[in-house]
Parts: C-alpha cells; sequence; structure tokens
C-alpha cells in the first residue's frame, strides 16, 4: 500500500478514554494506545501524552504529523467544542495550531462511523433482520 508523506493522527475521544493511533498509509494503523481522560488536564495534554510515547524507531525515525482527524463523543458544531459527557473543551483551530497540524478534523463519533460504512467490504457486512 502506498504511505503517506506524514502519518496521520486518529483518535477517538468518549468520557473515560482517549484512544490514538497513527495512519501509516490507507488502513496501515499503528501506535494504537488508549489513555485515561482523568489522567489528562484537557484535550492538549492527552495528545501530547500520546505523541510523547510514540515509538518512531518502528516508523523509521522521527516525523512531523501533519493531519489529524478526531472522532467524538458529543456534538460538533462549529470551532469550539465542549464535551457533555467530560470536562474537555476546546477550539478546533487552536489546538490545530497549538499542536502544529496542518489540519484537524473532529466530528463526532456516531458521524465517524457512518462515514466509515461505504468503505466496508462485503465480508465486514452481515445483514441483520429481512429485507435488502
Amino acid at each position: 500500500m502506498a504511505r503517506f508523506d506524514s502519518p496521520r493522527l486518529l483518535a477517538d475521544i468518549g468520557g473515560t478514554y482517549a484512544r490514538f493511533a497513527l495512519e501509516t498509509g490507507p488502513g496501515e494503523f499503528t501506535q494504537m494506545a488508549s489513555l485515561r481522560c482523568a489522567d489528562h488536564a484537557d484535550f492538549h495534554a492527552a495528545v501530547r501524552a500520546y505523541l510523547a510515547g510514540l515509538s518512531w524507531q518502528d516508523l523509521g525515525g522521527p516525523q512531523q504529523i501533519a493531519h489529524a482527524a478526531i472522532a467524538i463523543a458529543n456534538p460538533v458544531e462549529g470551532d469550539r467544542v465542549r464535551m457533555t459527557n467530560y470536562h474537555w473543551q476546546f477550539s478546533i483551530d487552536e489546538m490545530r495550531q497549538r499542536l502544529g497540524f496542518d489540519t484537524l478534523v473532529v466530528v463526532n463519533d456516531f458521524t465517524a462511523l457512518a462515514m466509515a460504512l461505504p468503505r466496508l467490504a462485503e465480508v465486514d457486512v452481515r445483514q441483520v433482520g429481512g429485507g435488502q
């Protein structure tokens, strides 16, 4: 599979855990980690802790992460994210700048799931109930 110019940070943020991974090529995921939200003062601290714990030797040396996509368990409307099930809140654009990313996409976690459905292979799908 083709490699990206740089790894992409992916995360699923809930009220209890912040789960992270790097995507190094289309559908190639590595460096998965689950951090307790309670162990970090805010979203920025959790991302920084994940990045600090990466094993860069597995990726051929340190690389700049330019792009990130975050699925979060609350509504996402506009630039300001306020978690409904935890105290974290942040500006998407401010966070993008602080973390040094070119892009930071933040979507509701159910939106992320819906966006993934067209990419599922037939072997990944099972019909529930009757009809088409």
